[in-house]
């Protein structure tokens, strides 16, 4: 590692950073922990994070900051600390004679989760393009996402997702500073971190902020929790044994302000109810719908009521999945259909329609699939991750806005390079999971870098170009896809590019599932679809 450091200026005071040497051999700057909130302890745990602080001293920044207190999956234990709104930034170059383009990537890890660790996100690939990306730490499980009803108290939820606009504000005001184009921004995000980059896309107080969008394998309507989220305060309180008055909200904010912050996440996930589940809801804490209206406020109206008016429909956008999403979800949920049914359309178990959508999904995908397992796998991708790429996609078609959507299937199945199938399933698995694509987009401490001359460095080599050229101008064709042309969505049914060995722009399987069964269950049911 280089013993050469470099200083760059933001309007808090300056920042040291060390000159690194990518495994794939491309120098860079790599700046570790810069904050860009006063830390969320004390009174300040769950309210909306505000601006640091001024500092006169150059603060390193050499080294990882602690994540949010989550759990850690590769080491299956909660770690972290509540003092953790921190981010990253890795450039070529702070003082460029063209400012680059620049990526604000948000982590992934259904809220309870992930952190902007290199680990999990050294940026080597795409560094061999000219861009320059920021990665952060936001506040996870009920650290950023409890909810009380006493406006007084004024924890409206959200709190995580105001951290993100925060650093949003941050690099708007900042980034040129390392070398970013602040009019040039694109904010990308996979799984959960999808889903907050589609209500970033809806919230009219983060318009401005960035001006294109990358959605892997999630949407802003996966991710909304349409549930009480003062049951789940009280639940959370309970179980860690508050003894107080469980209708006085005061108190058991008072409570939680001072209970051990990585016991409190710990514990959080495992208050959600069977009943929860069943309607699809395995995670208490995330994004909502505020009822305090404010300055603050991120998110007042439901997505669904949002996807066609939102200022974005007038943002260029990426988003898709992989072939195989359901990999995981079936390892994990299991035979069971019950929670595959949309929350959304607020049907009980019991009722007849409930159990006529179970036969109509098991009719539709067994006769399509060679075996039962293939069908079950395809439809919990589809329920989990799928028909809401869908939903998403055919609202911004049906928007009117100037917006280009493009959409993708990422199908590279490779024995070596499939980090998270091949962590959660095993190497001997076949499939391309949820999260696969990222080991094409981001090295991480899994896996070496592959063979020049190998299949999945050639996946790296067209994902990442894709990615760079659609950062930097919009259009995400360039010379890796030779002559398969990736097009924007007109009409159904909706055409994608699919990454594997061979590319090919055709009609994409998934959306057409979607269209054909899940989205007809809310025509069935008259719920709004978009």
């Amino acid at each position: 590692m280089s013993e050469e450091f470099v200083i760059a200026d933001t309007k808090y005071g300056k920042v040291r950073g060390q000159k690194i040497i990518s495994e794939v051999e491309i120098p860079y700057i790599r700046f570790l922990g810069i904050p860009y909130a006063k830390p969320p302890v004390g009174n300040r745990r769950f309210q909306a994070a505000e601006e640091p602080d001024a500092w006169d001293d150059v603060i390193d920044a050499l080294e990882e900051p602690q994540p949010s207190a989550g759990k850690n999956n590769y080491i299956n234990k909660f770690v972290g600390s509540e003092d953790c709104l921190y981010l990253n930034v890795y450039t070529k170059c702070i003082n460029p004679k063209k400012p680059m383009a620049t990526i604000v990537y948000i982590h992934g890890g259904g809220f309870y989760s992930g952190s902007s660790t290199l680990h999990s996100y050294s940026p080597d690939y795409i560094l061999m393009h000219d861009v320059v990306m920021v990665i952060f730490n936001y506040r996870l499980g009920p650290h950023g996402f409890l909810k009380l009803n006493d406006k007084s108290l004024n924890i409206p939820g959200n709190a995580g997702m105001k951290d993100q606009q925060l650093v949003l504000k941050f690099v708007k005001e900042n980034i040129k500073n390392f070398g970013g184009d602040p009019n040039n921004v694109t904010l990308m995000g996979h799984s959960s971190g999808a889903g907050c980059v589609g209500l970033h896309c809806m919230s009219e107080t983060s318009k401005g902020f960035f001006h294109r969008a990358i959605a892997l394998s999630g949407s802003p309507s996966f991710i909304m929790y349409d549930v009480k989220q003062l049951d789940w305060a009280k639940k959370l309180a309970e179980k860690l044994e508050f003894k107080g008055d469980l209708e006085n909200e005061r108190e058991i904010l008072k409570f939680l302000e001072n209970y051990d912050i990585l016991k409190m996440a710990e514990v959080a996930p495992t208050i959600t109810t069977s009943d929860a589940q069943k309607k699809g809801i395995f995670l208490p804490f995330g994004p909502c719908v505020e009822d305090l209206v404010n300055e603050t406020s991120f998110m007042t109206k439901s997505p669904i009521d949002l996807m066609t008016t939102a200022w974005s429909k007038d943002i260029d956008i990426i988003t898709g999945g992989t072939i195989d999403e359901g990999i995981i979800f079936f390892k994990n949920r299991g035979v069971d259909l019950s929670g595959d049914i949309p929350k959304e359309l607020n049907l009980d178990e019991n009722e007849p329609k409930f159990q006529e959508f179970i036969k109509r999904l098991e009719d539709f995908y067994f006769t399509k699939f060679e075996s039962k397992e293939k069908a079950q796998v395809k439809i919990k991708g589809d329920s989990f991750i799928w028909r809401y790429i869908h939903q998403f996609t055919k609202a911004r078609a049906h928007s009117g806005g100037k917006g280009k959507t493009f959409l993708y299937n990422f199908a590279v199945d490779s024995p070596t390079q499939n980090h998270y199938r091949i962590r959660q399933i095993g190497p001997d698995a076949k499939g391309v999971s949820h999260a696969d694509e990222l080991s094409y987009f981001w090295k991480n401490g899994q896996g070496g870098v592959p063979p020049k001359d190998s299949m999945e460095w050639e996946a790296i080599l067209r994902f990442t170009s894709s990615i760079a050229e659609f950062v930097m101008t919009g259009n995400p064709n360039n010379k890796k896809l030779g002559d398969v042309k990736w097009l924007p969505v007109s009409s159904e049914p909706f055409e994608g590019l699919i990454f594997n060995e061979e590319l090919k722009f055709q009609p994409l399987d998934e959306c057409e599932r979607a269209h054909k069964i899940w989205e007809q269950f809310y025509h069935e049911t008259g719920t709004k679809y978009f």
